[in-house]
């Protein structure tokens, strides 16, 4: 047996565990609850778990040892005591988390009261001196919460936000899945998600608002699908394989008891119902709160985060769909990519003729980058094709003093030399990053093209582009549609809201009538299972170019 202790950048008290050496020190971590990110679930693909080791010796696998005393901890095994370095940017992901700001809400209730849905006060509240309510946006990135005083009707007292803490058994809702199919995998994600993320996602709330926990009596909780089941401690197996089908489309009667939750244990729960597999109860709630399905106007709902899911329609019909387009907007599958924390690049110029990148970083004007979030990975990938840097492939076409290449002849493009960076190493993109990103958006385009194409509708018939999530700060249209990742539409129809998700719940935890139009949304919405769709993929290998092959898209009718 050999003593494995970790010890923390950001000074955490110790954590240390007797071990055998069976287990890598990445697996011991999960089972003691440290948080080290790990989007491809410790399959030694993302490079993300990077520990230092401090002392001790360790056996490594292939590639785990990546020089200067730092280790991948998905593939090290203790050969004696040993004491390991978790750096911050390992931590980054559970808190300092930059969410897309609630703007939806601001102006969300008084269409709701337009549009004939009353928010008044649930009569049958528990008998409590001053009634709260609690949104809940279980992403499966970043789980974001907002409380809310009910009597002053909705008045959002405090918002939060932290990494779900499954992210340590992968940044897909696919490895959670198989991570709940191993023993105690249900019990494992389910104190991950409540324990370690709601719960004191939860305290934080109440300390901001200086108000009793046990003071909140309405609960409103959407997600995904596969989060949703997750949450309940439900099996969510049939999600991931054919016929697509998941365990439950809507749950009722739950209270904040059956959940965990420590608030008001009579608090009823509302879980927003879920069209199908991969469309679940986030974007019911988030189609609610962007009001088209109130409208003449036909509308196109695009929410990008870990999944990529999108609805299309009116109040005449509404269908909708989710495409594959996994974590490259959250900064999995991106060598130098991170969450939208402190330090990450949220956007990005580049001089055409000097090559020279102009960086904005969160936290600060002066701030040095620690990598780059989902925003910032589209603008530097326009950038980079629109100075020719890149070609249509994604592949370097020009040389300079930011190109290099690896002994592989694997190109990259420096964004931050390490004497520029936070971490003393480079910040770069490289040729196999911009190959992760064209799939990734490749994989929205063709979806949106997918769902044109079977209602026999054009582009051009779309009149208002809606576009949500938080991936950075509100990501740039024109730079999302100069990589092919948006339509080419004009810029005026394309409207960032921000996280609808979270909006959406909002309304939900305040009136039952808000409740009843996202059921009434889920029972009105067509699901399109885009794996099992004849055409999808053809669409998708279209799709794979800078912006696309058929550039034409993107060369006319807009202003690129």
């Amino acid at each position: 047996m050999f003593e494995l202790s970790f010890r923390f950048e950001n000074n955490a008290p110790p954590v240390a565990a007797q071990v055998t050496g069976e287990e890598s020190v990445l697996e011991t971590a999960r089972g003691l609850g440290v948080a080290i990110d790990a989007p491809c679930s410790g399959n030694g693909a993302c490079g993300k778990c990077r520990v230092r080791l401090l002392s001790g010796q360790v056996q490594a696998l292939p590639n785990a040892n990546l020089g200067d005393g730092r280790y991948l901890a998905c593939g090290i095994f203790p050969r004696s005591d040993l004491t390991v370095l978790v750096p911050a940017a390992a931590l980054a992901y559970q808190t300092n988390i930059r969410t897309a700001k609630n703007a939806v809400f601001d102006r969300l209730l008084a269409d709701l009261r337009a549009a004939g849905i009353p928010m008044t006060v649930p009569a049958d509240l528990p008998d409590v001196p001053a009634p709260y309510a609690l949104a809940i946006d279980v992403g499966t990135t970043t789980v974001c919460a907002a409380l809310l005083d009910i009597r002053s009707g909705g008045k959002i007292l405090a918002e939060g936000a932290r990494g779900n803490a499954q992210l340590r058994y992968g940044a897909d809702v696919i490895h959670r899945i198989i991570e709940q199919g191993r023993p105690d995998g249900v019990q494992k994600l389910r104190r991950a998600i409540v324990d370690e993320t709601l719960v004191p996602l939860l305290a934080d709330l109440c300390g901001q608002a200086g108000i009793e926990s046990a003071n909140i009596v309405r609960v409103a909780v959407v997600g995904n699908t596969t989060m949703e089941h997750l949450l309940l401690g439900v099996d969510a197996s049939g999600i991931r394989t054919e016929p697509y089908v998941p365990a439950f489309y809507r749950h009722d009667g739950l209270t904040a008891a059956d959940l965990g939750l420590p608030v008001h244990p009579d608090a009823q729960v509302f879980l927003a119902p879920n069209v199908g597999s991969f469309v679940g109860g986030d974007i019911t709630a988030g189609t609610l709160a962007a009001m088209f399905w109130n409208s003449d106007e036909l509308s196109l709902f695009v929410d990008l985060g870990t999944n990529g899911e999108i609805v299309l329609g009116s109040r005449e019909f509404l269908i909708s769909c989710a495409c594959s387009a996994g974590p490259a907007f959250e900064g999995g599958e991106i060598s130098c990519g991170m969450r939208a924390t402190d330090g990450a690049i949220e956007a990005v110029r580049i001089d055409e003729a000097a090559m020279r990148p102009t960086l904005t970083v969160i936290g600060g004007e002066n701030r040095k980058p620690v990598g780059l979030c989902g925003s910032g990975l589209i603008d530097a990938a326009a950038e980079l094709f629109r100075c020719g840097i890149v070609d249509a492939r994604g592949k370097i076409a020009r040389a300079g003093d930011r190109i290099s290449r690896d002994r592989h002849g694997t190109g990259r493009f420096v964004l931050a030399a390490a004497d520029e960076s936070a971490t003393g190493r480079e910040i770069a993109l490289t040729e196999v990053d911009i190959g992760n990103l064209i799939r990734a958006k490749g994989a929205i385009y063709a979806a949106i093209d997918t769902l044109l194409s079977d209602l026999d509708l054009d582009e051009s018939a779309i009149t208002r582009v809606f576009i949500a999530g938080g991936i950075g700060g509100a990501i740039d249209v024109e730079n999302a549609v100069r990589i092919g990742m948006l339509p080419n539409l004009p810029r005026d129809r394309f409207t960032y809201l921000g996280n609808t998700a979270l909006a959406g719940a909002c309304a939900a935890a305040l009136s039952r009538d808000a409740e009843k139009q996202i059921d009434k949304i889920a029972q009105n919405m067509t699901y399109m299972e885009l794996s099992a769709h004849p055409g999808y993929m053809d669409r998708f290998v279209a799709a794979c170019f800078l912006p696309h092959t058929d550039a034409g898209r993107f060369t006319q009718g807009g202003s690129l």
